[in-house]
């Protein structure tokens, strides 16, 4: 059975951003109780500071399942703020593959990329193999902390790919001379 990554994308007011340390330290204790969680980040995004990411790590869907429900008696990030409210986006990912460190590991300077990519349908393999290659060519690039990649367990054409970078310099680095920006989505380390 495949790891699963649960990525809620949220939207926080600069006024509620006290929540976010508070929501961070409860979900940590309650998952730290939960068999197979294997990690929690947060991520922001540099160029929207209002917008931000929060994977979920797990050995497999059955670990997702009982994380869910430990988390059941946590009020959701979106709930708690008083300034605004919108629901989070979430992606269930069936983890393909993952190398080096996880995202839960990295550490507080660095950077992370998000792609998200839509094949034909029936082509998500070859996605796949693409975006692994592309990947195994990362780790050879200073600053390279790790990788995960997979798909959306309901739409499986749909392939999300994750690489942690040691800081925003290295990403940087990493990008090709002519690179689309539209995309990648660059996260900082928040939590």
């Amino acid at each position: 059975m495949s790891e699963i990554l649960i990525l809620a994308r949220v939207r926080i007011h600069e006024f509620d951003l006290p929540i976010v340390a508070d929501y961070y330290f409860e979900v940590s204790e309650r998952l730290s109780t939960v068999q197979g969680s294997l990690g929690l980040s947060v991520w922001r995004d540099p160029r929207d500071p209002e917008s931000f990411l929060v994977a979920y790590e797990y050995a497999d869907l059955a670990a997702a399942e009982r994380g869910l429900v430990a988390l059941t008696e946590v009020r959701v990030l979106a709930e708690t703020q008083a300034a605004d409210f919108r629901p989070a986006h979430v992606l269930r990912v069936k983890v393909f593959d993952r190398s080096a460190r996880r995202l839960s590991e990295a550490p507080q300077t660095a950077c992370l990329s998000m792609s998200i990519r839509i094949a034909d349908p029936g082509y998500s393999p070859e996605l796949l193999d693409d975006l692994g290659r592309t990947f195994e060519d990362l780790q050879y690039i200073p600053g390279y902390i790790g990788s995960v990649y997979g798909t959306n367990d309901v739409l499986e054409e749909e392939v999300i790919g994750l690489v942690v970078w040691a800081n925003r310099e290295a990403y940087v680095k990493s990008l090709p001379p002519v690179h689309q920006v539209s995309d990648l989505t660059m996260y900082s380390r928040f939590y």
